[in-house]
């Protein structure tokens, strides 16, 4: 029986990856633009266009329309169109529901906070790959996620290494589907892993739409900010030169911080850590502290910084507020620095890792179980985190982060 079952799945997902002419693989990212969301989604090549979204707050029909892009790329032999549409005149914290042109479902999210307003609730989560039968994959926590209420929790960040392709890129189409009743309905921001690299990022920068500064995807998905409510997010790669990044890093936590008044909060997420003890020799002993850590921990101490989210390793660690690998105070209330944690236990085709290097005086909690992070940041000055098991919902580890007044 068991055999059975199997092949059926088997079927279903090769089933699910044979792109159909109706919208598929639909997702959802802040817009460059004040009052603008961006709705991605997948077809087959003959698809006709232009491709087209109704959409309206909820319960008033679909009075707008918009019309988008579509483009393609061949890279790994991947066939089909991908389309962008932009909704505007999206006002804040508004629930709106919209539908693709050639597909009869409609899908809601809730809009972005007012810029400055609390309280702030978003998900997070890092190298997460579809599901398969390994041992460590994604099936509970892509499960628990879809149970998220997403008017509670408008916003999911996925800190790199996306679907786990190894270059196959109809694993993309299929992790996407099976994301798309969560990244249809909240907004789903992303930034690059190391998991991205074939054919030189070509899959991640086509399928992905960041709100970045340029109006060039080729970069905003690489690196980029955007306000959401009271919390300056801002993301950059560590799979790219770091040089060009520390310029816009540098410019773009300087007019945050003149911003504070306004926007009390800076969260930052990448995906690689500047601190993990992982039994890792190269990204716990060079990559973080020899080559990330020295471009970028400078201007997290400078334009304080006030929490770090990356992945990379398959488990859970997080530190005390940290700079230049000496803790000052294991106090959060305040935090005196940046509070790094890594969330890359989501699950994937490689499993966890469990196998730990002495514990470093910077360390605060360590864990590998299936789960994924909530944070909910209450007002100006306090932050909850939350550590969530994918199995059962329990809360693994917490803490509250106190922001030090500037």
């Amino acid at each position: 029986a068991m055999s059975a079952v199997k092949l059926v799945l088997t079927a279903a997902i090769a089933a699910a990856v044979r792109l159909g002419c109706e919208p598929e693989q639909v997702h959802l990212s802040d817009g460059a633009k004040s009052g603008t969301v961006v709705v991605s989604f997948a077809t087959c090549q003959s698809f006709v266009g232009p491709p087209s979204v109704s959409y309206g707050k909820q319960g008033s029909g679909f009075p707008y329309s918009s019309q988008g892009d579509s483009y393609t790329y061949t890279d790994g032999g991947w066939e089909g169109l991908l389309h962008r549409v932009v909704l505007s005149n999206i006002s804040s914290d508004t629930v709106y529901e919209y539908m693709c042109a050639g597909r009869n479902e409609t899908f809601k999210f809730r809009s972005k906070p007012e810029r400055g307003s609390f309280p702030v609730k978003f998900a997070a989560v890092a190298d997460m790959g579809a599901t398969s039968n390994n041992k460590g994959a994604s099936n509970e926590t892509i499960a628990a996620l879809r149970n998220i209420d997403f008017d509670e929790y408008p916003l999911l960040v996925h800190a790199g290494d996306i679907a786990y392709t190894s270059g196959d890129q109809s694993v993309w189409d299929a992790f996407m589907n099976e994301m798309e009743p969560i990244a249809a309905n909240t907004l789903y921001q992303v930034c690059v892993g190391n998991h991205e690299h074939y054919f030189n990022f070509s899959g991640y920068l086509h399928r992905f739409a960041m709100p970045g500064n340029t109006g060039d995807y080729a970069i905003d998905n690489l690196w980029g900010s955007y306000d959401y409510g009271g919390v300056h997010f801002v993301f950059f790669s560590t799979e790219h030169d770091l040089a060009p990044q520390v310029e816009f890093l540098k410019k773009d936590l300087a007019a945050a911080q003149a911003n504070r008044e306004q926007v009390p909060w800076v969260i930052a997420y990448a995906h690689k850590p500047l601190y993990c003890s992982t039994n890792d020799y190269y990204d716990c002993m060079i990559g973080g502290p020899k080559k990330i850590a020295p471009a970028v921990e400078p201007l997290f101490k400078q334009y304080g910084v006030d929490l770090f989210l990356g992945g990379h390793l398959h488990n859970y660690e997080r530190t005390y507020p940290v700079n230049k690998y000496k803790v000052q105070s294991k106090s959060y209330n305040p935090a005196v620095d940046t509070v790094h944690v890594v969330i890359g236990m989501a699950g994937d085709d490689e499993g966890l890792t469990y196998s730990w290097a002495k514990k470093p005086s910077w360390s605060a909690v360590r864990h590998t179980e299936l789960g994924y992070a909530t944070v909910e940041v209450i007002n100006a000055t306090n932050l909850r985190f939350e550590y969530v098991l994918s199995h059962s919902g329990e809360i693994s580890d917490s803490f509250e982060l106190v922001r030090l007044r500037d």
